[in-house]
């Protein structure tokens, strides 16, 4: 654990792009309504424009991460698997011997994908799974059909030894079946199955992405509950402590690539550095760049003055995305982040006499 934290404490200091998101395609065949790349009220479509980046060009672009030292790749989209030249790309990753994960719906999954899939060996193929049935999963996807695809996707991938995560956003649609998803997944035989429940806005602005996201009862209930895991009582850390925690590594070693080109310091945090249509990804990782100095200069709650005050810092996990699209300033408090921590200190407040309890008996 030593040398790897090492290596990571190392790598930010030399802003070493590790983690690099590329969005192969805008195209997608389902219509989620947490959406954060069209808005609900947008069409999606099926086939990927003539925008997009070529071949060639993600060919340069893999050279010069590996240059760099980037070591991992995530493909998405929209729907990755859209683009008739998918494979083409990824196997010219794997070719410079990135670590290659791919974020997928599933849809397009049947036995010829699943064996190219098993050619390629990617480090893991993640599906999102939204219900326990169809009902709910594809009112959620907008997709009919897609409950039972990506639960075949699951299956023909763990057939051929193919490492598979599934990844839960937790709503109001699914929240009554939180169990039952957790379960369908434990029966699935994944290796990973991550949740989460903080919806951040669609890139364009509109809101209506967060209209599915839990409302603070459903809030509490999910992080009083069981799933993914019990919630666990921690000494709350003190001001000074609490200011130390780090900050999220966006732009510092971790990036993201739209499928035009677009360079942003995470996917949510939608400050473009530049595009590599017009200059070369090292050129805008190492420019002079006001947005980049900030996140490279300020490391620590405490570096933000929006922090330093709040009486709940102990308990935040705050995203720069999220605070930028919420407020213009990734610096900002913003509401989810209030709501989280104030609840997540309620129930942690609510734990510690029942610790005492058990440490008197």
């Amino acid at each position: 654990m030593t040398l790897l934290n090492d290596f990571y404490i190392r790598a930010e200091k030399l802003k070493v792009p590790l983690n690099v998101l590329i969005e192969l395609t805008q195209a997608c065949n389902a219509s989620c309504l947490h959406c954060y790349i069209k808005s609900a009220k947008e069409k999606f479509t099926l086939s990927p424009d003539n925008n997009e980046l070529t071949l060639k060009q993600y060919k340069e672009l893999f050279e010069e991460l590996a240059g760099l030292g980037a070591l991992n790749l995530i493909f998405t989209g929209g729907e990755a698997l859209l683009r008739k030249d998918f494979f083409e790309i990824a196997f010219l990753a794997k070719e410079m011997h990135f670590a290659l994960s791919i974020f997928s719906n599933g849809i397009l999954i049947d036995e010829n994908i699943s064996d190219k899939l098993s050619d390629l060996q990617p480090v893991s193929v993640y599906f999102s799974l939204y219900g326990k049935d169809s009902l709910v999963h594809d009112r959620i996807t907008g997709a009919d059909g897609s409950f039972l695809k990506v639960c075949q996707a699951i299956k023909l991938l763990k057939e051929r030894g193919i490492a598979v995560g599934l990844k839960t956003m937790v709503m109001r649609d699914n929240f009554p079946q939180l169990k039952e998803i957790y379960s369908l997944g434990k029966e699935s035989g994944v290796n990973t199955h991550d949740f989460g429940e903080e919806i951040t806005r669609c890139i364009d602005g509109s809101c209506s992405p967060q209209l599915a996201q839990l409302d603070e009862k459903q809030l509490y209930e999910y992080y009083r509950g069981n799933i993914p895991g019990p919630f666990e009582y921690r000494e709350e850390l003190s001001k000074e402590e609490a200011m130390k925690k780090q900050l999220c590594a966006a732009g510092t070693f971790g990036a993201c690539i739209s499928a035009y080109g677009d360079i942003y310091p995470c996917a949510e945090l939608r400050v473009s550095l530049g595009n590599i249509k017009r200059e070369s990804f090292s050129q805008c990782w190492k420019a002079k760049n006001d947005i980049l100095e900030e996140l490279r200069l300020l490391n620590t709650y405490g570096d933000l003055e929006a922090c330093r005050e709040c009486r709940n810092i102990a308990f935040c996990r705050r995203c720069p995305g999220r605070a930028f699209s919420e407020t213009g300033d990734w610096k900002s408090c913003y509401p989810g982040a209030i709501l989280r921590s104030r609840v997540t200190r309620m129930i942690n407040s609510e734990l510690e006499p029942n610790r005492k309890e058990q440490i008197c008996v």
